[in-house]
């Protein structure tokens, strides 16, 4: 297969994951990857206000290797390759989410690239895998955030690959280096073992014979595994509390939901109320005949090997995360935890639906819109950044009042980022007379209705309260974002 041939899906792809980069708010978790390579892995926010201008030194700092290497191990629950490789990334395209963003976008390409390599391994259309997989919901929106699900991708994609050479060829070389950029994938995200894991059983069941091949795809594996044990088990227990306890038939249907979501979409919330279960209902039937059209293809569009490759594959994420959660009693289950098993359902689907026009033309249409919410639609989006411009629609010696959340960085983080430079804010911590105090040289306060975490959702009501109860302070319409509150006792200050 010529590369020119994947140019017009792959220039389609781009344009569609630059523009959702662009145009989506800041997420609570990217802010996260922002701090840590800054430096400032949990800002210190100044206890009174500040102007946001100021709290750049936060965003702009930088941290070497190292210092990444041990706050993760020391307080998140994440690899450090993805991190280093963002942190050389800012050092040569510069600072703004947007630009940290586009790593991301970058690596979805090169893994969409691969697919079609391996689509034309199977005989599949390879232009058709690569636009079927980049439309599904969960691959799009894990194919742009500034976090590590892309780079998984891409080494998982580039290990699969490999692989599917090293069963054929019978090459020890091949296997070596799929073991290698399948651990690699681990070592960018946790959750890549379980399609490490699948990948290299079905490369051990095809080359069980040839014992040199899939004993050098073990070796190049586990080259990664001393310094991922290293980083895992000093984060074991350290989302205590996170998830909801563990019940199977709550896991299950929390695990199709998730993985209703991944592929289809969040159309349902998109749509007015009364709409929504309907809709819900139309996408389950549509993606119920999906699967059975793809386990009964009457045709057999796939060898056998490959068929197994691509179950094994899709059902590798949710399969780990169901015994995941069994093994530690709780249901660690999102949508963007089963993005990588989306890859090889493109590809069964690319094979399945290449020969029925109707079904295909449906799916692409749902994916479409699926996508389009995703760039355009508030349902889809975390508040942050709406608020944030709502806030600097109001005058400008108004004071900002937001909510500290759990840790200081999903809540300030995109909210800041997001507002003019002369905007003041205060970061609280509690809602109490220290706020009221902060408050008291303003005409106005507007407290940011950011209710994303615990903390947040448990301080919201408290600071609206605070003002509502507190004399001078008088409630004025602002919509559902903000609660305003004008200072009637300012004049005699």
């Amino acid at each position: 297969m010529r590369p020119a041939r994947l140019a017009p899906a792959l220039c389609g792809a781009a344009i569609l994951l630059v523009a959702i980069a662009w145009r989506r708010g800041g997420e609570y978790d990217e802010f996260y990857s922002v701090f840590l390579v800054a430096g400032h892995p949990r800002p210190d926010w100044p206890a009174s206000p500040f102007g946001a201008g100021a709290a750049g030194a936060f965003y702009r700092g930088h941290a070497g290797f190292g210092a990444i290497a041990a706050t993760l191990r020391r307080g998140d629950v994440h690899p450090p390759l993805y991190f280093w490789l963002l942190s050389l990334w800012r050092d040569g395209v510069g600072f703004g989410l947007f630009r940290l963003r586009l790593l991301s976008v970058a690596e979805t390409l090169g893994a969409l690239a691969l697919l079609g390599r391996i689509a034309s391994r199977m005989g599949v259309s390879a232009s058709l895998a690569i636009v079927i997989t980049t439309l599904f919901y969960g691959f799009a929106y894990t194919g742009i955030v500034a976090r590590d699900f892309a780079l998984a991708t891409l080494c998982a994609m580039a290990g699969t690959l490999l692989a599917i050479d090293a069963a054929r060829a019978g090459s020890a070389r091949a296997g070596f280096c799929a073991g290698a950029l399948l651990g690699a994938a681990c070592f960018s995200n946790d959750l890549a073992v379980f399609t490490a894991l699948a990948v290299g059983l079905w490369l051990t069941a095809m080359t069980w014979r040839r014992w040199r091949v899939w004993l050098a795809a073990a070796i190049g594996g586990a080259m990664f595994l001393p310094a991922g044990l290293w980083f895992f088990l000093a984060q074991a227990g350290s989302r205590r509390g996170q998830f909801p306890p563990f019940h199977l038939a709550p896991a299950l249907l929390s695990l199709a939901r998730d993985e209703a979501g991944a592929l289809l979409g969040a159309l349902p919330r998109e749509v007015p109320a009364a709409l929504s279960m309907p809709v819900a209902t139309v996408l389950g039937v549509g993606l119920a005949g999906l699967v059975i059209l793809v386990l009964r293809d009457e045709r057999r569009a796939l060898g056998r090997e490959d068929r197994a490759l691509l179950a094994a594959g899709f059902a590798a994420p949710p399969l780990g995360l169901l015994t995941l959660g069994a093994a530690f009693g709780n249901q660690p289950f999102e949508m963007r935890y089963v993005w990588l098993g989306l890859p090889f359902a493109g590809l069964a689907l690319a094979a399945t639906l290449r020969d029925r026009p109707r079904v295909l033309a449906a799916l692409l249409a749902v994916g479409a819109a699926s996508v389009a919410g995703l760039a355009l639609s508030p349902a889809t989006m975390q508040p942050a950044g709406r608020t944030a411009r709502a806030a600097a629609a109001l005058p400008a010696d108004t004071l900002v009042v937001l909510p500290f959340g759990n840790d200081g960085v999903g809540v300030p983080g995109p909210f800041v980022a997001a507002s003019p430079p002369q905007m003041r804010i205060l970061v609280a911590r509690a809602a109490g007379p220290a706020v009221l105090a902060a408050a008291r040289p303003y005409p106005r306060v507007a407290v940011a209705r950011i209710e994303v975490d615990g903390a947040s959702r448990a301080l919201v009501p408290r600071l609206d309260a605070l003002f509502k109860a507190a004399p001078c302070w008088h409630s004025v319409p602002a919509g559902p974002l903000l609660a305003v509150f004008a200072n009637t006792c300012r004049e005699r200050i």
